[in-house]
């Protein structure tokens, strides 16, 4: 099986890594030859899918199957084009992808189908989130508590070219499921917990999802099961929402290859969301069957004499990366670390038959990081701690 990833950022190292962890030989696309998931795959080639097609097709052609594992518009429609015209398997739903892509538009869409969303603006009264409708993660991602920060939390969107979302602001455990379609049935896979740094990026993943409760969980499966089986999804889907003091709140959907989460749900229940992907656009949709386990996924970055845990954007900086297996006690580790470097970046995998056993191995790896490299300094940064009324 070989599997032909476009894009070599952070979505393109999940792709790559789930496919060497399924057994699959990976090639990696992208017009970079120092995007980071090169130095991680079998092969590469690099080039621009707009302006070299034929030289796509006959790539594409060469694979078994195909996963765009960027968001660049232009480049996915391309690659669902020429997919279709070599008759490669797509790993991916554009329809799908477009209606995600919009916060308006999935909103509307989780309205229809009465799924709990963040109350508007004015009505939830503040604080408030402010976020690009058109963009992913946290970029243009503001809170706002007063309408002046509103507005210009607004003026920036625009000038970004995009429309805004204004919602209420709701505190407590980010969670996180990915759902598997095939194009008329979906399934959802493995809960996640998904940390935050003070810039609301995401820092750490655990799995499982522990201290909510296991109804809740359900009725948050069954959510994502019915918006795909609304879109009628033949791809991958990922869903975000947050468990606060007045019930689930889902934020989001991306109908694309999530980055983060997957690895933490290979390493702690041995489900594999690129196999089962594979599996599923072949015809052959199927649940997910978690062994017992516990895994913690996290970003460090060490700069200016400190190692601090940081978000993907930041650590998104790294450089040639390489797997390296008990790498400071870890279970492991992808990084561009070299003794005596000044900069360098990780990703640490620990994993435990519970979650203290993971969360023992994470911390014995971060004082083994500290004591082997003699780094006084270690920073953990938070999003602000706030107190909401009921």
């Amino acid at each position: 099986m070989k599997l032909g990833i476009v894009g070599g950022l952070l979505q393109g190292m999940e792709a790559v890594y789930l496919a060497k962890k399924a057994g699959y030989e990976t090639l990696v696309i992208d017009r970079n030859e120092k995007a980071p998931a090169v130095s991680m795959a079998d092969s590469s080639e690099i080039l621009d899918i707009e302006l070299e097609k034929s030289k796509a097709r006959k790539i594409f052609s060469d694979c078994d199957a195909i996963i765009p594992a960027n968001e660049n518009i232009k480049t996915l429609v391309s690659i669902n084009e020429i997919a279709k015209e070599v008759d490669t398997d797509l790993l991916f739903d554009l329809n799908a992808y477009n209606i995600s892509s919009s916060k308006i538009l999935s909103n509307n869409l989780m309205n229809d189908l009465k799924i709990p969303i963040p109350k508007p603006w004015p009505e939830c009264g503040f604080p408030v989130i402010v976020k690009p409708s058109g963009q992913s993660g946290s970029i243009g991602v503001r809170k706002a508590y007063n309408a002046e920060e509103v507005n210009s939390a607004v003026n920036a969107i625009q000038e970004m070219g995009d429309e805004e979302v204004i919602q209420e602001f709701a505190d407590g455990p980010n969670i996180s499921i990915e759902v598997i379609g095939d194009g008329s049935c979906a399934k959802s896979m493995v809960l996640t917990e998904v940390i935050l740094d003070d810039k609301y990026d995401c820092k750490m993943v655990r799995c499982p999802v522990q201290n909510i409760d296991s109804e809740l969980l359900e009725l948050f499966s069954k959510y994502g099961e019915s918006m795909a089986e609304a879109l009628n999804l033949k791809g991958i889907m990922d869903v975000e929402a947050i468990y606060s003091k007045k019930g689930l709140k889902v934020l989001e959907i991306d109908a694309r290859i999530p980055s983060q989460t997957p690895a933490a749900i290979v390493n702690a229940t041995g489900v594999n969301l690129i196999k089962h992907l594979v599996e599923a656009v072949k015809g052959d949709l199927s649940g997910p069957q978690p062994a017992d386990g516990s895994a913690i996924y996290e970003h460090l970055i060490f700069e200016n004499g400190a190692l601090r845990s940081c978000g993907e954007k930041v650590f998104a900086g790294v450089e040639n990366p390489r797997i390296e297996y008990g790498l400071f006690g870890s279970s492991e580790m992808i990084t561009d670390y070299e003794p005596g470097k000044d900069l360098w970046h990780a990703t640490m995998i620990t994993k435990g038959k519970t979650p203290d056993d993971a969360w023992n191995r994470r911390q014995n790896c971060i004082e083994c990081i500290l004591k082997e490299n003699n780094i006084k300094k270690y920073l953990d940064p938070e999003p602000e701690v706030m107190t909401l009324h009921a």
